[in-house]
């Protein structure tokens, strides 16, 4: 009788997590987002290898020309330090005012972590600090610009 019982409530365990429902994330759940001062900055996200262990990910503003590029030595869960030549920034005050080109700046403190991965999607999700300082002979917006509260969710290219 006891084994019947046993096989009974093991059956019945079973079932229940084999009709777990399974969440379907589609491209348009994916997104890279921050604030920059007081406005916020959302991009649609697109990754790639770049090299080993190593992607690229890149956050394309949707309403102006401000682009995110970083790269980092995914390896999971855990906290990415970038350093100078890991990441660049294309920032407009406004859709028409020209672009300039940022860099890291290596006397802030740049992160990337990642909170989440879920191997079997290889969908992530974290946040980001990064600090930018204009590259020199772009044109004007600002000497520096900062991308703080940054989140994501994205799918690693592997």
């Amino acid at each position: 009788m006891k084994k019947l019982l046993t096989l009974i409530l093991a059956a019945g365990t079973m079932l229940a997590l084999s009709c777990k429902k399974e969440n379907q994330i589609s491209g348009n759940d994916l997104f890279i987002a921050a604030n920059i001062g007081s406005t916020s900055w959302l991009g649609q996200p697109n990754t790639s290898k770049a090299g080993g262990d190593s992607i690229l990910v890149q956050g394309i503003g949707s309403a102006s020309k401000n682009n995110l590029n970083f790269k980092i030595a995914f390896n999971g869960k855990g906290t990415y330090q970038l350093k100078k030549g890991e990441a660049t920034f294309i920032y407009s005050i406004t859709p028409d005012s020209p672009a300039s080109l940022y860099q890291l700046d290596t006397t802030q403190n740049n992160s990337v972590t990642v909170t989440q991965y879920d191997i079997a999607s290889n969908i992530t999700q974290g946040t980001f600090q990064l600090h930018f300082v204009k590259v020199q002979g772009s044109t004007d917006p600002g000497n520096s610009v900062n991308l703080t509260n940054g989140r994501f969710w994205l799918q690693v290219p592997f």
